[in-house]
């Protein structure tokens, strides 16, 4: 209880007793009160006066108002969260915070412990990112110091220096990106991938003002290709299909998106809006030849392109 100090003893003979574990160790208690204070953040003080641990404000574990369905669905975060993870900072504090708050519950084997074994997350690519990247760029964000590393952009066939004044990092589909603007050309902002960000160094001399504008997804974006924004809107119409046609009604692609079906062609004919189309070139190539775009013209050239290059590439194998 808040105020009053309950004697080390009493607090390890309790334990034994509601466990029905009498050979519960003096340390592991001490090392799990250590816990509570040090990770749990719980207001335990050890009092030598009246020799005994006793609370310094009201406290509730978390864990306490979580459900057994809310557990298990925490376990199941952390193995998601597992799925994405690299040794960046940031998927290690996820991993971190999920440990301190779910339960260290006891499993039956015979009963709960089943449960877990009827989910199954499958592994998938970790983007690589340089040791201590994400820490710096974190850094630089919570102060506006501007970061100055090298680049390997797919744009340009070297490496090239920038210095970047960091607005926001975006996570998408287990990677990370930094939005920022360059510190002399401020009112273009784009996209920059952890994983291609080498030597990095924060330039703590001097903070910048943010932007209003600083955010990288406008509310006018209506396309939901992850992480791509382009400066222009484009007006999308494609026919899908075969298998590809049953895709188009499993996801929303857009959120003014059209469906159009024809029956007598085995045909459906979708209409979007969106600037991401890096993003849209990529779907619908993974769709092989169930798909054909029909607008705008210079996609639709651009797709020929891609499609007459591959072909190239085939037959000179």
């Amino acid at each position: 209880m808040q105020g009053s100090a309950v004697p080390f003893q009493k607090i390890l003979e309790t334990l034994r007793e509601k466990l029905r574990d009498f050979n519960l160790s003096e340390s592991s208690v001490r090392r799990d009160l250590r816990y509570m204070r040090d990770k749990l953040g719980c207001p335990i003080v050890y009092d030598k006066k009246e020799c005994g641990w006793k609370y310094t404000s009201p406290f509730k574990f978390p864990s306490k108002s979580f459900s057994q369905d809310e557990i298990l669905f925490l376990h199941l975060l952390k193995r998601v969260i597992a799925q994405h993870s690299s040794q960046d900072v940031f998927y290690k504090s996820f991993l971190s915070i999920l440990e301190n708050i779910i339960p260290n519950q006891k499993r039956d084997e015979n009963e709960t412990s089943k449960i877990y074994d009827r989910f199954f997350i499958p592994a998938r690519a970790k983007p690589l990112i340089d040791k201590d990247v994400s820490e710096k760029i974190l850094y630089a964000i919570k102060n506006n110091f501007i970061v100055d590393f090298y680049y390997n952009s797919k744009w340009e066939p070297n490496e090239h220096h920038r210095k970047i004044l960091p607005y926001q990092l975006v996570l998408d589909e287990g990677s990370l990106y930094l939005y920022g603007a360059s510190w002399n050309d401020k009112e273009n902002p784009r996209l920059f991938n952890l994983s291609k960000i080498h030597n990095i160094q924060v330039i703590s001399k001097s903070t910048f003002k943010l932007p209003s504008n600083f955010r990288f997804h406008e509310d006018s974006e209506q396309g939901r290709f992850c992480a791509f924004q382009y400066d222009d809107y484009f007006d999308f119409k494609i026919e899908f299909y075969g298998d590809a046609r049953k895709s188009c009604h499993e996801y929303v692609w857009s959120d003014n998106q059209v469906l159009k079906e024809n029956q007598k062609e085995n045909k459906t004919i979708l209409t979007f809006t969106t600037s991401q189309w890096i993003p849209v070139k990529k779907w619908l190539l993974s769709f092989g030849c169930d798909v054909k775009p029909l607008e705008p013209d210079w996609f639709v050239e651009d797709w020929k392109k891609t499609l007459l290059e591959m072909i190239k590439i085939v037959r000179s194998s």
